[in-house]
């Protein structure tokens, strides 16, 4: 066969592949799309429990002053400086001692913070000795299943006593699951009940106010829309001063802020993300073939030098000669909180019981070791001269922490 009639088929078959792909994506556009469930609550998601018609509702009461962030509390507080009124919905929120401290320091300072979430843990929970449980009913509910509970006969009243003002809402059992059993009155106000008497939605005073609730799905797409349902979102709204900016955190529910390049787009389409796998594989096959028809000469390619390694290597080994022992110790204190903060999310500023727990469940070591290095890492930050002997047994225990043999 010749190198021209190879060159006409490997069109043909580009070609045939492409066809097909454009078939199926047109088909896949074409046929009714099944209703997307999943709780996003973001403001930009137009799906039942995204959030952009409750976005809708937010801009023109706040005159389009709300920022959004994908970051923690101790992020924008600490390291940010934000100073401002904040919403925050989840399906759960869990915040951390240090999280807990630096909210409540904002309600002392005359803030008002707005939490939504199913259930409540954390030093949050424990402060305001707080029992919700969180009952992920819908994560295991089929769509046609959740459609028949929405608009099913089961209903549940939702009554609002603010002020003087006292109002009933009837709401959809499935957006009403979760309570507070039950709540400490000297420290915390009940705002809303359910029909059972428990409160749902609740607020902490303090020259500002912490305002939390168990309803999350009264902020999304769906109830913000249903018309018996949407008076109850803006009443909530309406408990947060309106003529001050305020900003919503996404970081809880959503992570940080994602990327939004051109893959993300087609992988979040289900059409498209199909046609994207069918392609990639059709490309896949055609190298395989094309492959054991034309056999090509392969060069010998000379490795880079992993010019990283080497500089780490004689950088330790001049700090090492030199004898500084101190200089090279704090050095690799410095490397190791960088590795906990990028690749367990944790604060190093404490070297506290809190961050010796947290690593010791993120990362899997053993207590023993977390206990062990940490109060290395306290000693070296302290002390002026480190032995040999110290700075070898700090190395070992670093190694074990890393899992390097």
């Amino acid at each position: 066969m010749s190198r021209k009639e190879i060159r006409l088929g490997d069109k043909k078959f580009i070609f045939a592949l492409l066809g097909l792909l454009i078939i199926y994506v047109w088909y896949e556009l074409k046929k009714p799309q099944p209703e997307d469930w999943t709780i996003t609550y973001h403001h930009e998601s137009t799906e039942p429990f995204g959030a952009k018609a409750f976005q809708e509702l937010m801009d023109p009461m706040f005159d389009d002053t709300i920022e959004h962030e994908f970051k923690t509390l101790f992020e924008l507080i600490k390291e940010d400086s934000v100073d401002q009124n904040m919403f925050i919905l989840a399906n759960g929120i869990g915040l951390s001692k240090e999280e807990t401290e630096l909210l409540l320091e904002q309600v002392a300072s005359g803030r008002t913070i707005f939490l939504s979430a199913f259930g409540y843990g954390g030093k949050l929970a424990d402060t305001f000795d707080l029992k919700s449980e969180f009952q992920d009913v819908l994560g295991i509910m089929p769509a046609e299943e959740i459609e028949k509970a929405l608009g099913g006969e089961s209903k549940r009243t939702i009554t609002l006593e603010w002020s003087t003002e006292k109002k009933e809402f009837i709401y959809p059992a499935l957006g009403a699951t979760n309570f507070f059993e039950e709540i400490d009155e000297d420290q915390l106000e009940v705002l809303a009940t359910n029909d059972e008497g428990f409160p749902v939605l609740i607020k902490y005073e303090n020259r500002g106010q912490l305002i939390m609730s168990t309803m999350p799905l009264s902020f999304t797409n769906y109830f913000s829309l249903l018309e018996e349902t949407s008076a109850f979102t803006e009443a909530q709204l309406k408990l947060i001063p309106q003529d001050e900016p305020i900003l919503r955190n996404q970081y809880y529910h959503l992570g940080r802020l994602e990327s939004s390049s051109p893959l993300r787009v087609l992988l979040a389409n289900a059409s498209l993300r199909w046609a994207t796998f069918i392609l990639l594989i059709g490309i896949l096959l055609f190298f395989v073939f094309q492959s054991k028809r034309q056999q090509r000469i392969i060069p010998i390619v000379t490795p880079l030098a992993n010019l990283t390694l080497e500089f780490v290597r004689t950088l330790g080994r001049l700090y090492y000669r030199q004898s500084d022992h101190a200089n090279l110790s704090k050095k690799r204190v410095l490397y190791w909180k960088e590795f906990v903060r990028t690749h367990y999310n944790l604060n190093t500023e404490y070297l506290n019981d809190d961050l010796k727990d947290e690593l010791e469940r993120k990362s899997g070591k053993e207590k023993t070791t977390i206990d062990t290095l940490v109060n290395f890492v306290k000693a070296i930050e302290n002390e002026q001269s480190i032995s040999d002997e110290s700075l070898l047994l700090f190395e070992k225990k670093l190694n074990e922490f890393y899992g390097i043999e």
